[in-house]
């Protein structure tokens, strides 16, 4: 449980801007949870990257069938 609040903490950080280096270096926590963390975050990204450009190519394609 510990880790899992641990790694939400550093995700936040991540989103809020902080980068890989700084999360790194402020953390106090064992490099594997760290990583761990870094790499979830990354892959929440690709997802939401992915689901927004689904999103976009939608509604491209609905705005060339209304025209």
């Amino acid at each position: 449980m510990m880790n899992n609040t641990l790694k939400t903490q550093l995700k936040q950080l991540l989103k809020r801007g902080y980068s890989e280096h700084d999360v790194r270096n402020l953390a106090i926590a064992p490099k594997q949870v760290i990583d761990q963390a870094i790499n979830e975050f990354h892959a929440e990204q690709r997802v939401h990257d992915h689901t927004l450009q689904i999103q976009h190519n939608q509604a491209s394609f609905a705005m060339r069938l209304g025209g």
